[in-house]
Parts: structure tokens; C-alpha cells; sequence
């Protein structure tokens, strides 16, 4: 019998976004791993988000690591011999202090998942999910005129690195030996910890025909790909750049 619900591997799941994503996902039902460096920490981040003890318990395994090991990120890709179905991946820099230094985080991070992966041969392929950027597009503007010296100045460092996931997860998605069913490219706007306003506030472009915004919350982020990407693996969004804004 086939499993009702998706098992989804998370990185980066102590941060915003992706914690805002992996709430529903727990309270909903879904078996989820995670690889973080201190497990205790996302286990009191998610109890203050009101997710139940029981439910983290038995649909939640947190393995410790770091995500510049490869070893480490092999672990939450399979439980208990099975594979995930798909694979979020929401780390970045956390902080302005961050974004002003030379980074290759993020970059990094995805070429580990994509090794961990081609290493142990799953015998079926994952849908990878990551969370980028607006503002690095070689498409139609996706910011606006006004974000443009801070993206391309102040942002420099941490986009250039955006970049390189992008581009290492385009790449191995297109070449013979792929390890992965596809992908999902999350653009959103610049990020806030503001509250949630909820769905129909989202806007949604693609690469082609972007949505131009200035913000958008780190929780609503996290609950559009929670309704729009993990119900439905990746859904109409399969091989797709969407860029989500307010």
C-alpha cells in the first residue's frame, strides 16, 4: 500500500521559513526528519509554535549535524529504509552581519544534499524544494527599482551564493546520472518577521512574468510552500522559479 503522505527531509529547519513550514506539516500528520546542529532547539521552537509534544514525537525524527557534512545530510534522507519523497531546504544567512561577508553557505549546502544523494543511490528519486531569492533572475526584474542598490551592493555576497544553489541544483537536475525527480525554486521577496497575513495576501510570478513586491513574512513563506509545494509535491510548480510577495 502506498503511503498517504510524503515523507519530507527539512534543512535549515530552525530558520524562519522553513520552520513556518515544517508546523503544518507536523500538525497535519506528515512524517518529517531534520538535520540540526543543536535537536533540542528546533524541538522548543516548534512546542513554542503550539505543535503538540505528541505530534513531534511520532512524525518527527531530528538527526545532529551540520549541513557542510556530507555524512550529516545523509541521515534525514531516509527513515527507517525509506526515502524521502521530498527534500526542503531552507538555509541562508540569518543576519545583516552575514550578508556584508563573502559566503558560500548556501551553495555549499545544496552540492552536499545533491552528493548525499548520488552516494546512496535511493531507489526513488526526491522532489527538491529550496528557498532562494528574488533580485537574481537573468529574466524580467523581479524587484523593485527601488531594492536595486541594496540587492546589488549591500546583498552582493549572499546572492552571489544564491546563484551558485541555483545553478548546481539546475545542473544536476538536467544531467543523465540526476538523483532528484525535479525541483522547485521558492523566489520570495525580501524577508520579514512579520505575522502571517495568510494566503490571499501572496502574490505568485514566475521567472517570465514575476510578481514585483517589496516583502513578504518568513511565516507566510513558509505556509505557501506548505499548501502549494508539500501537499502536492511541488504541484503545478515542478521545474518551476515561482516568486512569491505580498
Amino acid at each position: 500500500m502506498a503511503d498517504p503522505k510524503p515523507l519530507i527531509a527539512f534543512y535549515g529547519a530552525t530558520g524562519g521559513s522553513t520552520l513556518a513550514a515544517i508546523v503544518p506539516a507536523l500538525k497535519a500528520g506528515f512524517d518529517c526528519t531534520a538535520l540540526a546542529r543543536t535537536p533540542a532547539k528546533l524541538t522548543n521552537l516548534l512546542l513554542e509554535r503550539g505543535v503538540p509534544q505528541s505530534a513531534i514525537d511520532t512524525h518527527l525524527t531530528i538527526s545532529q549535524g551540520d549541513v557542510l557534512s556530507v555524512d550529516s545530510v545523509k541521515s534525514p534522507l531516509t527513515l527507517h529504509g525509506r526515502p524521502a519523497d521530498i527534500i526542503v531546504s531552507g538555509i541562508g544567512i540569518v543576519n545583516f552581519s552575514e550578508a556584508m561577508r563573502e559566503s558560500t553557505l548556501c551553495g555549499d549546502a545544496a552540492n552536499n544534499i545533491l552528493s548525499a544523494l548520488q552516494a546512496l543511490e535511493l531507489a526513488k528519486k526526491p522532489h527538491l524544494i529550496i528557498l532562494s531569492t528574488t533580485g537574481i533572475t537573468t529574466g524580467q526584474r523581479d524587484v523593485p527599482i527601488a531594492f536595486l542598490p541594496m540587492y546589488h551592493w549591500m546583498l552582493k555576497h549572499p546572492h552571489d551564493d544564491k546563484r551558485r544553489m541555483e545553478r548546481a541544483v539546475v545542473e544536476h537536475s538536467s544531467s543523465a546520472n540526476s538523483r532528484i525527480s525535479g525541483y522547485t525554486i521558492v523566489r520570495p521577496s525580501l524577508l520579514t518577521n512579520g505575522k502571517a497575513l495568510g494566503e490571499s495576501k501572496i502574490r505568485v510570478g514566475s521567472e517570465e512574468e514575476p510578481a514585483v513586491g517589496y516583502t513578504i513574512s518568513r511565516d507566510d513563506v513558509g505556509l505557501w510552500m506548505f499548501e502549494n509545494l508539500l501537499q502536492s509535491n511541488g504541484g503545478s510548480f515542478v521545474g518551476k522559479k515561482p516568486t512569491i510577495t505580498y
